[in-house]
C-alpha cells in the first residue's frame, strides 16, 4: 500500500495541489488557494501596468515566483509577490509558481515592505503606515525599523511624519499634486494654516527648496520665538551631543534644558507602543 496514506491528509493534497520542482525548492499551486496578505502596505495598483504584467505573463509565464507562508488550515498566504498574482490571475492562470517560507507575522509585514519599497510600488503614504504598522502592532522602534529596512532613523521619521497631514493634504500627495518635500515643508506651518499653504504651493507651481523658506513667511510668530529663543541662549556642545546619543539610542526626540548644571531632559514620544517601548528601555537592568 501507497506509505503516503500514514502520513495523514495534508499529504495527499500536496500530491494532488502542489508540483514540487526537484532541486530549485519552488513548487506549483492553485491560485485559489493563495489567500491576500493581511499585511499587504499596498492598497493601490496602477491597473494599466498590471494589465501590461498579465500580458508579459501570458507570452513568458511568471519569471520570479511568489512567496507564500502556509497557514494552520493548510492554505496558502501571500507574503511577497501581490502585483504578480495578481496579473496571473488576469492572464487566466490556474496555478502559479511560489516558494514556501515560515515567518512569524512581523517577518510576513516586513518581507512585503522591503519588496514593495525595493520596488518603489508603495507610494509615501503606504509606506509610512507600514512603518507606522510596525511600531504599533510589533512595538518596534524607528532604529529598528531603519536597520531592517536599509534606510537611516531620519528618513523613516521624515516618512511618519506624513501621517500626520491632514486627509486632503494626503490625497494632494497621493495624486503627486505635492511631492514628499513639499508635504514636510506643510508639517512646518502651523495645523490651521497647512491647508492654506498647500493650496499656495500648488497654485505658485513652488519648488521643495521656495516652499521651504515661505513655510516660515507662514509662521511669523513661531520663527520669531525660535530667533529670540536662539538669541536667549547657545545650547552648550557637550549638552548638544548627549542629546544627540540619547536620541539615537532611544530611538525617540530627547531635548536638554540645562543651567547652571540643574535641568530637565525630556524625551517625546507617538503613541502607546513608543511608550511601552521607552519604558522598557529605562527600566531595564
Amino acid at each position: 500500500m501507497d506509505d503516503k496514506l500514514g502520513r495523514g491528509l495534508d499529504a495527499l493534497i500536496r500530491d494532488i495541489d502542489e508540483q514540487e520542482h526537484p532541486n530549485t525548492g519552488i513548487t506549483t499551486v492553485p491560485i485559489i488557494r493563495i489567500m491576500p496578505n493581511r499585511y499587504q502596505p499596498r492598497k493601490m495598483f496602477d491597473n494599466e501596468k498590471l494589465h501590461e504584467l498579465a500580458e508579459s505573463i501570458k507570452q513568458n509565464g511568471i519569471i520570479q515566483p511568489i512567496i507564500v507562508t502556509k497557514t494552520e488550515e493548510s492554505e496558502y498566504e501571500l507574503i511577497a509577490g501581490e502585483r504578480r498574482l495578481e496579473a496571473a490571475k488576469l492572464a487566466g492562470l490556474s496555478e502559479v509558481p511560489v516558494i514556501i517560507r515560515s515567518v512569524s507575522k512581523r517577518e510576513q509585514l516586513q518581507l512585503a515592505i522591503i519588496e514593495n519599497i525595493q520596488r518603489e510600488n508603495l507610494n509615501p503614504i503606504e509606506e509610512a503606515g507600514a512603518y507606522q504598522q510596525l511600531i504599533s502592532e510589533f512595538q518596534m522602534n524607528q532604529i529598528q525599523i531603519a536597520e531592517i529596512m536599509g534606510k537611516d532613523r531620519t528618513t523613516i521619521s521624515n516618512s511618519l511624519r506624513l501621517l500626520k497631514l491632514s486627509e486632503p493634504i494626503q490625497d494632494m500627495l497621493l495624486s503627486e499634486t505635492i511631492t514628499p518635500g513639499h508635504a514636510r515643508a506643510i508639517l512646518a506651518v502651523d495645523e490651521e494654516k497647512q491647508a492654506e499653504f498647500a493650496n499656495y504651493i500648488v497654485s505658485n507651481s513652488l519648488s521643495v527648496r521656495l516652499a521651504e523658506d515661505k513655510a516660515r513667511e507662514f509662521n511669523p510668530e513661531k520663527k520669531a520665538k525660535k530667533e529670540k529663543a536662539k538669541a536667549y541662549v547657545e545650547k552648550d556642545p557637550y549638552i548638544a551631543s548627549v542629546e544627540e546619543q540619547l536620541t539615537e539610542s532611544l530611538g525617540l526626540k530627547t531635548t536638554i534644558s540645562d543651567k547652571n548644571n540643574k535641568g530637565k531632559i525630556t524625551i517625546e514620544y507617538n503613541g502607546q507602543a513608543e511608550f511601552d517601548d521607552l519604558v522598557k528601555k529605562l527600566t531595564q537592568e
